[in-house]
């Protein structure tokens, strides 16, 4: 678990992406990288980020995560985003922050399993999965890992430490960022 992909977009919520990438990148010989939909990012409220690159290839990568916000709407309609989480295929973990849970659910990931997402699209995301889980930060089904709303970030980022490093790993990191949750 080495090199993690970040797929961001216009309107993503920036501490969904924040959160759990300040986290990763402190792990161990972590290689983040942050795809975008577009070449700039302005999220919901008019921070912009620059992108190491659009819709790359994706099969270098040993995880992806997918951040939620506003602009996970239209990309919902958007074939070239959600063909390009399938194409992330069935084997190599996969995670969400909030409504990045929708994306990745439209692009058939969730299927036959349990998920979290923001309280308020909970009706949006029951299509995608088995279950929706209203009350649990963070929900592991082995290769797919869900959170829940904007301030699981972190939880997610620390969460996915644990699994794919451990659990020395994911207190050091804790500590660093004097995590008290």
């Amino acid at each position: 678990m080495r090199r993690i992909a970040f797929l961001v977009f216009p309107r993503l919520t920036l501490l969904d992406f924040v959160g759990v990438y300040d986290v990763l990148r402190r792990a161990p010989g972590a290689l983040p990288r942050v795809i975008g939909t577009v070449p700039e990012v302005t999220d919901e409220s008019g921070v912009t980020l620059r992108t190491d690159g659009v819709y790359e290839d994706l099969k270098p990568f040993d995880l992806l995560v997918v951040p939620g916000g506003f602009g996970t709407r239209p990309l919902l309609e958007d074939d070239r985003c959600i063909d390009y989480l399938a194409s992330w295929g069935t084997v190599r973990p996969l995670a969400s922050v909030c409504t990045g849970a929708l994306l990745i659910g439209k692009a058939g990931h969730l299927a036959g399993k349990r998920a979290t997402t923001h309280h308020n699209s909970f009706d949006l995301l029951a299509p995608f999965c088995r279950e929706v889980v209203k009350d649990a930060r963070v929900v592991d089904e082995g290769r797919v890992v869900t959170a829940a709303g904007v301030t699981s970030a972190i939880d997610l980022g620390l969460h996915l430490v644990a699994k794919h490093w451990d659990d020395e790993t994911r207190a050091r990191i804790a500590a660093q960022i004097e995590y008290r949750g």
